[in-house]
């Protein structure tokens, strides 16, 4: 597969723990270093990482929480209009260690926002195909 560049970022709400929303993402996303950063005056927490690697824990999550086939339809539907792949996770999912994936912004403390680069139809069968990583 070729080279992918995966952004992750979540807005840090003022009354937040900024450790609880970094072990949100690290539950998801490994041994990820999350900084701080300000756009438009507000605060986000998050990282960005190249390589499939950096997809490996999120993968076996969706795959241990049994979601594979929701996971690929909902994927597969959002990139077809898109050159990337582009979701939502809900963080008090996340934090529990479990993948809620959403495209909306529904959660009440903001999703924990996820943008990978690459060949769509190859990252969505990299996070939700059966066969090896």
């Amino acid at each position: 597969m070729a080279e992918v560049k995966v952004i992750v970022k979540a807005h840090l709400n003022a009354t937040e723990d900024p450790e609880k929303l970094e072990k949100a993402i690290t539950n998801l996303f490994g041994d990820v270093k999350p900084q701080r950063s300000k756009e438009h005056g507000t605060t986000y927490l998050g990282f960005e990482a190249t390589g499939i690697d950096s997809l490996r824990q999120l993968r076996q999550r969706i795959a241990s929480d049994r979601i594979r086939d929701a996971t690929r339809a909902m994927l597969s539907r959002w990139a077809a209009k898109n050159a990337k792949v582009t979701f939502h996770i809900n963080r008090q999912a996340a934090y529990a260690n479990h993948v809620s994936i959403y495209h909306a912004s529904k959660s009440p403390l903001g999703p924990i926002e996820v943008e990978i680069d690459g060949e769509p139809d190859k990252i969505i069968e990299l996070l939700t195909g059966k066969g090896p990583a």
